[in-house]
């Protein structure tokens, strides 16, 4: 960065005007003491950069070149901010920094832009806030922090029709958002609380979508996606809440949902059009999903303390759509093949279900209502139907079948009574 006076400044800047272009315009005004302001504009039509400070300590800096009708506008007020924006061969592009408070720092950057926008906009004290766009067509990014210690960063990087948007209220709060090589990508980040921390990488990527939404303190959200069109939007809402989303490659949706402390959400995806749902209420709630093939859908709902659900789907067309509400409820599918399905709940306490089903068009259903029951079901082979049905308290059941075409019901009332079944 260049130090020149102020008042030097904006006579380079008329000059620069004048001899290589037309209606650009400076405008500068600073109230107080150690204000620093720099304008350069190069062979623009119809530019305008503004600059307004006020307080201590201010420190601004704005340059465009090559741009057609670009526009910054860079405005502080108090004490010890700083802001940068950085505009090159722009049409059409505008930044916008506005910062009041104490000890804030802004920084924009566009390189190569078409019709771009960056608007970043601070209230507070030593919050950060940072937006690189390099090669965009009608990218935006935006961000708007309130509070202290807040760090927002937005990257996007040879995009087209991109827009990410961080807001953040609160305190030690972090959001970032980077999109490399993507087509029509939007990522947004809402995080209102204290220490809440949320990241967002999109590449390679084409028409991907990822939302985050954090309410509370100390919650973690990240989200990966690589591929085409992929989309996640997730909701936490209460106190270390974690969630981790990883999409490679087709068309994969990940939604998530939480409510309550210390919910975890865990999905891997890898394939073209999977789906994954998870719903949780309470506290230490456990969802976890790796779904790789064609067309799986997995959906879990959790409501109470400390259920547990883990689904683990290879192949094509399977599908998972299982709730449990309680307390200390868990739930092991495993699904090999094509068109299998699984589908079931429990309620109250303790109830424990396993399920594998290896091969085509198996459909387990297991419904357990009570307390400290068991179910394992494993279904190997094709169009085998097995139906589990617990009421009551500490019933066992087995089931077992491999070749084609089996069937099984198992009905349970009462208490601690034990069913198997094994067919080949």
């Amino acid at each position: 960065m260049f130090k020149i006076n102020p008042l030097v400044a904006a006579l380079l800047t008329v000059a620069a005007t004048q001899a290589f272009a037309a209606g650009n315009t400076s405008e500068q005004r600073q109230n107080g003491i150690d204000n620093l302001a720099q304008v350069e504009q190069n062979a623009g039509t119809g530019n305008m950069a503004t600059q307004l400070q006020s307080g201590l300590g201010n420190d601004a800096m704005l340059q465009q070149n090559g741009s057609l009708s670009s526009s910054a506008l860079q405005t502080q007020i108090a004490n010890f901010h700083q802001a940068d924006i950085n505009q090159t061969l722009a049409v059409r592009s505008s930044a916008v920094q506005w910062q009041n408070g104490k000890a804030n720092d802004a920084d924009a950057n566009q390189t190569g832009t078409w019709g771009s926008r960056i608007e970043q906009r601070q209230h507070g004290y030593a919050n950060t806030a940072n937006a690189d766009q390099a090669g965009t067509h009608d990218s935006s990014a935006s961000s708007r922090q309130e509070g202290n210690y807040n760090l927002a960063a937005s990257y996007q990087t040879a995009t087209r029709g991109c827009q990410s948007a961080l807001y953040q209220d609160g305190t030690l709060n972090e959001a970032s958002v980077s999109q490399s090589l993507s087509a029509r990508d939007r990522a947004m980040i809402d995080q209102q609380g204290n220490e809440n921390d949320a990241e967002v990488v999109q590449s390679w990527s084409s028409g991907s979508v990822a939302e985050i939404e954090q309410v509370g303190n100390l919650n973690e959200a990240y989200v990966r996606q690589t591929g085409t069109q992929q989309e996640a939007y997730s909701y936490s809402g209460g106190a270390y809440n974690s969630l981790n989303i990883d999409q490679r490659g087709g068309y994969q949706n990940a939604f998530v949902y939480q409510q309550g402390d210390e919910n975890t959400v865990d999905v891997g995806q890898r394939g073209h059009g999977n789906t994954a749902r998870a719903d949780q209420h309470g506290f230490g709630n456990v969802a976890a999903y790796d779904q790789e093939g064609r067309n799986q859908t997995a959906a879990v709902a959790q409501h109470g303390t400390y259920n547990d659900a883990t689904v683990d789907q290879q192949g094509k067309d399977n599908a998972l759509d299982f709730t449990q509400s309680g307390t200390f409820n868990r739930l092991t599918a495993v699904q090999q093949g094509e068109g299998n399905r699984i589908s079931g709940s429990s309620s109250l306490a303790n109830n424990d279900v396993d399920i594998v089903q290896d091969g085509d068009f198996n459909l387990a259903d297991v419904n357990q209502f009570g307390d400290n029951h068991a179910t394992t079901v494993a279904q190997y082979g094709e169009t085998h139907l097995a139906t589990v049905l617990q009421n009551g308290a500490g019933h066992e059941a087995l089931v077992v079948q491999s070749g084609m075409g089996n069937s099984a019901l198992i009905s349970q009332a009462g208490f601690n009574n034990m069913a198997v079944v094994n067919q080949h």
